[in-house]
């Protein structure tokens, strides 16, 4: 977004509360406000003033936030600093947030510390039904958007490239070890499905608990974690699957669904709001096979249907991906953005 933004010929600086990970900060010129790993209470409370310290510094016409936190302590900063556009953008569903965080950010919405609020998708704005009035008339819908390259390796190289099995039939998943991303439910329909091998990017705190749970379930030789790589080590996973699951209980927009989607992968998603909205759209064919969040059976199956037999139909389904991915331009996202901005 930064990069798209000073094509366009605006001043943007890209900022983060605290440094999660080294390599999280993708942006050379970033400021990282709060230096060193995730802050206790007492560092917590000292982000708001570094906060309105930079930015009285700076002196932005826009502040622009990304997550929760951000949207809370940056534009309650930017208000006080009299920045004059203060623009939160919903990347989830708001009832996921914690609860002092939504309250929080109820309460900012309504009274006019926000003056847009921007959400990834439907889905998310349907999250603030009940919210006031006040708020609701503020928001608007600005999709994501993916610039991808397709690699240009063949399946084999690929996979040696991962040391990954050369002829097994292999299922991609790209996200953090957390709760919300429902890796479980994948393992369990993996060990249902005789020879799938199952391959894991991203880090987070559960990798310890889907070890022991691969092990249990016998196929602890067919579970890869990769940990974290480049989005160019992505786009190479993609050519090394043969198809990419996104089981989420919850979701704003998927960037890995999209990207997924525009390397032209078949699509297994759990079927929630914010998966339905990506891969059926208004019209048009479905660009992937939606499966129910809890049902690890019916994910051994659909898997076993397309990804062992089912040529034809995974053929229109991986050209449908395609198709839909193309309407997830960079430029529309940018577009919508600047027009929060200048508007």
């Amino acid at each position: 977004m930064a990069v798209g933004l000073r094509d366009r010929g605006h001043e943007a600086e890209l900022w983060y509360l605290y440094r999660q990970d080294l390599r999280a900060v993708c942006d050379a010129g970033a400021r990282v406000l709060l230096d060193g790993p995730a802050p206790g209470p007492v560092r917590y409370l000292s982000l708001p003033w570094r906060v309105l310290k930079a930015l009285r510094h700076y002196r932005p016409h826009a502040v622009v936030s990304f997550m929760p936190l951000a949207h809370v302590v940056g534009q309650l900063a930017a208000a006080v600093a009299d920045v004059g556009v203060r623009v939160p953008s919903h990347r989830s569903v708001c009832n996921t947030y914690h609860p002092l965080l939504r309250i929080a950010d109820r309460l900012w919405g309504s009274v006019g510390v926000y003056t847009r609020i921007l959400v990834v998708s439907r889905a998310v704005a349907d999250s603030t039904r009940g919210y006031p009035r006040a708020y609701r008339d503020r928001i608007k819908e600005v999709p994501n958007g993916v610039a991808w390259t397709v690699s240009p390796l063949a399946a084999d190289v690929a996979r040696r490239r991962f040391a990954l099995p050369e002829t097994a039939p292999l299922l991609l998943a790209v996200g953090r070890l957390q709760e919300q991303k429902n890796y479980p439910l994948l393992i369990d329909a993996v060990a249902g499905v005789p020879d799938l091998h199952l391959v894991v990017v991203g880090g987070g705190p559960l990798k310890e608990e889907l070890l022991s749970r691969a092990a249990e379930r016998g196929i602890a030789d067919r579970l890869h974690l990769l940990g974290l790589v480049s989005r160019e080590d992505i786009a190479d996973l993609h050519r090394a699957c043969d198809g990419f699951a996104l089981a989420s209980l919850y979701e704003g927009q998927s960037n890995a669904l999209l990207e997924a989607m525009a390397s032209g992968m078949l699509i297994f998603a759990s079927d929630i709001p914010e998966q339905r909205e990506v891969l059926a759209g208004s019209d048009g064919p479905a660009a992937g096979v939606l499966l129910p969040v809890d049902d690890a059976a019916a994910w051994s199956a659909a898997m076993a249907g397309l990804l062992l037999a089912g040529h034809d139909e995974r053929r229109a389904l991986q050209e449908a991906a395609r198709i839909r991915a193309a309407e997830f331009t960079m430029a529309r996202m940018i577009d919508g953005f600047e027009a929060a901005i200048c508007e």
